[in-house]
């Protein structure tokens, strides 16, 4: 009997620390792993889901006041605030995203410093808030010191401080201060030309930025030297069928019409609505905004016929059939 029990007491002492691990696992793994799904449900769209379990986590770590900020301040606390201002902006609650977003700013700044890397992701993503919205004057100073810490912490020449430069660039260009987006626009496609190779798509998408502020500068033979390599480019590594490609048409199509070449404009509108009507369906967004500017073009033109020939092609509505119920 005493071998039993001396038995049954080992057999206790080895597990009930296991249970007590269980029922109380450490919070760095608790924690990473609450991050993790919160995350997950976040990239699934699940905005729904994700909110209650990513209050109840700010909770538990002091951070559900976003107000008032924790005394003690750690990484969890800016991921949070971080994924909640996430969560919140998909939602379009304006209101607590500007706060938690605002929130992931100060506590970057308190957690990291204010020179670190981490900061300027909330900054740029704080100023990318604002200026979705239309407040370019909020969201400048923020693209601004984003790119101060992006020059130093990881150098003049690297693809993040590209990402700001571009943000900044955009953002001047919404406000028609061309001659100052135009050497941020420039030196976006240098860096990237360099760090990632002349046919990346990053790289591209920089020389059609670059292409359409030239343009609006009326600057069009280089304008169109751009755009013309880009579109060389996407049709030869993505086919003449690819939305990048096509957009690449659209972007010449935008110049010709600036520069009253109309045959190339009329040219242009007709090869993609084509490739669009046969990839994407006649009742696609694209596709009707594509057949929209080509019957404008015909109006403007006085080629009423074609136009209304045009038309007669958007699909009818089918009638909707009453339901009739059957006599008691």
């Amino acid at each position: 009997m005493s071998e039993f029990r001396s038995a049954a007491l080992l057999v206790a002492c080895l597990i009930l620390p296991v249970l007590s691990f269980a029922a109380n696992p450490p919070p760095s793994i608790s924690e990473d792993q609450r991050i993790a799904t919160i995350r997950k449900l976040v990239e699934k769209q699940a905005y729904s889901e994700a909110e209650p379990l990513a209050l109840s986590f700010a909770k538990q770590i002091g951070a559900a006041d976003n107000s008032v900020p924790p005394v003690i301040q750690t990484r969890n606390h800016w991921t949070i605030a971080v994924w909640l201002g996430r969560i919140y902006e998909n939602q379009r609650r304006t209101v607590e995203a500007e706060r938690w977003l605002t929130r992931a700013v100060t506590t970057a700044e308190a957690v990291f410093g204010p020179e670190h890397a981490t900061l300027s992701v909330s900054l740029n993503e704080l100023a990318n808030f604002y200026q979705a919205r239309g407040r370019v004057i909020d969201a400048e100073p923020l693209y601004r010191r984003a790119l101060s810490i992006r020059e130093k912490a990881f150098s003049p020449s690297h693809p993040k401080t590209a990402e700001t430069l571009a943000n900044l660039a955009a953002l001047l260009k919404s406000q028609g201060r061309y001659d100052e987006a135009l050497p941020h626009y420039r030196r976006v496609v240098e860096i990237r030309h360099t760090a990632l190779g002349a046919d990346h798509h990053d790289t591209l998408l920089s020389q059609l930025e670059l292409a359409d502020i030239l343009r609006m500068r009326r600057e069009y033979a280089e304008a169109e030297k751009l755009i013309r390599r880009v579109l060389s480019v996407r049709e030869n590594t993505l086919g003449a069928t690819h939305a990048d490609t096509l957009a690449s048409f659209d972007a010449l199509g935008v110049l010709y019409r600036q520069t009253n070449r109309l045959a190339e404009v009329e040219r242009i509108l007709q090869k993609t609505l084509a490739v669009r009507e046969k990839t994407l369906g006649l009742e696609h967004w694209q596709t009707t905004a594509n057949r929209n500017q080509l019957v404008k073009y015909y109006l403007d033109h006085g080629r009423d016929s074609e136009a209304h020939s045009l038309m007669k092609k958007l699909p009818r509505p089918k009638p909707a059939i009453a339901s009739v119920t059957p006599p008691a």
